[in-house]
């Protein structure tokens, strides 16, 4: 027979595989934004992109469309959107898109996925 103290208890090793994993994901899930992460490091989106045509990207927001996009606003740009990966409000330079993914975006380029940050 033996010794109940020498057995493992299964939920208990299930407990500590499942703790460790969760405080892994937790360290993974604080680490500082790195310029890659923030898209300065990916290739820029062209507007010849077939996803940047189907949603009207335009590099300049002073060249969209008016007639064809009637939902923009003059001051709508990426910097100022909700999927722009850099720092709100920024004004220049390219950043990540969650719309474009594997892409940077132009802060004052905008396309017909704008969201406005809240």
């Amino acid at each position: 027979m033996s010794d109940s103290k020498n057995r493992t208890d299964p939920s208990r090793r299930a407990f500590l595989a499942t703790a460790a994993v969760a405080a892994s994901a937790a360290v993974v899930g604080l680490r500082p934004r790195t310029a890659s992460a923030a898209g300065e490091k990916l290739p820029h989106l062209s507007e010849s992109d077939p996803l940047a045509k189907s949603l009207g990207y335009v590099a300049h927001a002073a060249k969209v469309d008016r007639a064809k996009y009637p939902t923009f606003k003059p001051g709508d740009r990426c910097g100022v959107c909700r999927f722009f990966l850099g720092t709100p409000g920024q004004k220049s330079g390219y950043a990540g898109c969650q719309i474009y993914a594997g892409y940077s975006v132009n802060a004052d380029g905008w396309c017909a996925s704008f969201n406005a940050r809240s």
